[in-house]
């Protein structure tokens, strides 16, 4: 029987950094991603015959990286266009799609990058709105930007990179709405990396010169649907001010997209990258090695590597990120309309979630209220959710950990075969 692998979950920069180290050691390795070309967020690939949008560095740290995975062939089997499906009590996991398969790996590592954080807002559901995270990944697989004016509004350096490239390909936004004030401490941006201060003077730059207005200190409130348009209302620090768009994108930063991943006590369970801890890019290719190298020491038996010093220097950068973006936007929450739309896929309001009276429990707010049953699982409103629910106490997790790790349909439940891969029985 030949050896069973280690699954890795996500073909991004920790997940294929991590293989790569876990094929060095001379174990054989499962990478899957539901994406149909690896790449993960930061990395998207180009649709065939699309033009990357990728900046120099980021081209030299992907051909680097997939050279590593390029070297390791002969360990490393890809799997594209396959979910995830979840991990049972006794270590047997459910694959989908493509490369659906039941079986028991050596252990697992969990690599499913950041998920977007979207704060509720009147109107966050309209038509014409979206995420800045959808909006970049189309540029990235598309390389063309969406006709019309569009509004870049929430608060993240993300908002600066994805103006920039709207820019770049010939449609400015009509504004950038940042509720913090990042730029009214030089000073403190000085304590940043080189790198950080190059991109972001490089963004700021393009959009300059492009006249694009960078609202800061402004939230936006409400969004209203108005004749073939959509307003967007915000507050700034001299009042009231409407401006009028075809598309608006909302970013509130970033999370790790760890949602319903369970840990098991029957296989090593590992998190690697912004799955683990949401640090970036950088940060995410030193954990994929550390916790690759770290697992197949583990597995092998052998002395176990020392952290990566580059976690530390990204932690740091990106704590003081946060200080420079800091804002009042979470406690605006009380404060939204009764009839705001907390949960997109149930269409539950905040009316539904007060109706269930005062500290309802985590059953209640799920089964009688129906906040995060929906597709997404919590991964857009349960932040959301328990800051309402309890704002005075701890914000537990909406939802746990189970199995399955994601909504399955029945058909692949069907599909899957009566015999488990790598069962001892």
């Amino acid at each position: 029987m030949a050896e069973r692998p280690v699954l890795v979950v996500g073909a991004g920069l920790a997940g294929l950094a991590a293989a790569a180290e876990l094929a060095r050691a001379g174990l054989p390795v499962l990478v899957v991603d539901q994406a149909p070309a690896p790449g993960g967020a930061v990395h998207r690939q180009p649709v065939p015959g699309g033009r990357s949008m990728a900046s120099q560095a980021q081209r030299r740290r992907w051909t680097g990286l997939m050279a590593e995975v390029a070297a390791q062939r002969a360990r490393i089997t890809l799997a594209m266009a396959t979910a995830f499906g979840g991990v049972d009590h006794t270590g047997a996991v459910l694959l989908t799609g493509a490369g659906a398969r039941l079986f028991r790996p050596q252990a697992l590592v969990l690599a499913t990058g950041a998920r977007e954080r979207v704060q509720p807002r009147p109107g966050w559901t309209l038509p014409g709105v979206e995420t800045a995270g959808s909006l970049q990944t189309r540029l990235k697989m598309l390389a063309e930007a969406p006709a019309g004016r569009v509004l870049l509004a929430g608060s993240g350096p993300l908002l600066l990179a994805l103006g920039a490239e709207l820019t770049r390909r010939g449609q400015p936004p009509v504004a950038i709405v940042e509720a913090g004030s990042p730029l009214a401490h030089p000073l403190a941006a000085l304590g940043l990396p080189v790198s950080y201060l190059t991109e972001g003077a490089r963004y700021l730059a393009r959009l300059r010169m492009a006249g694009v207005p960078m609202l800061s200190g402004t939230h936006l409130a409400r969004i209203r649907a108005g004749s073939g348009v959509l307003l967007a209302d915000l507050e700034t620090p001299t009042g009231q001010r409407t401006l009028a768009a075809d598309r608006i994108a909302l970013h509130d930063g970033i999370a790790p997209n760890d949602i319903g991943l369970p840990d098991c006590p029957a296989l090593p369970v590992v998190r690697a990258g912004d799955c683990r801890e949401a640090l970036g890019a950088r940060a995410a290719l030193a954990d994929g090695r550390a916790q690759g190298a770290a697992l197949a020491a583990r597995l092998l038996g052998r002395p176990m590597p020392a952290p990566p010093a580059e976690l530390a220097r990204q932690r740091a950068a990106q704590a003081q990120v946060a200080r420079l973006h800091a804002h009042d936007g979470a406690t605006r929450l009380a404060a939204l309309p009764g009839d705001t739309i907390l949960c997109r896929c149930e269409a539950r309001s905040l009316d539904d979630l007060r109706a269930l009276g005062p500290a309802p429990t985590d059953r209640q707010l799920r089964l009688d209220g129906r906040f995060s049953m929906g597709p997404c699982q919590g991964r857009f409103c349960a932040e959301w959710v328990a800051r309402l629910a309890a704002p005075d106490a701890a914000k537990p997790r909406l939802g746990a950990p189970r199995w399955p790790a994601r909504p399955i349909a029945i058909a692949d439940l069907l599909a899957a075969p009566e015999d488990i891969e790598g069962d001892p029985a």
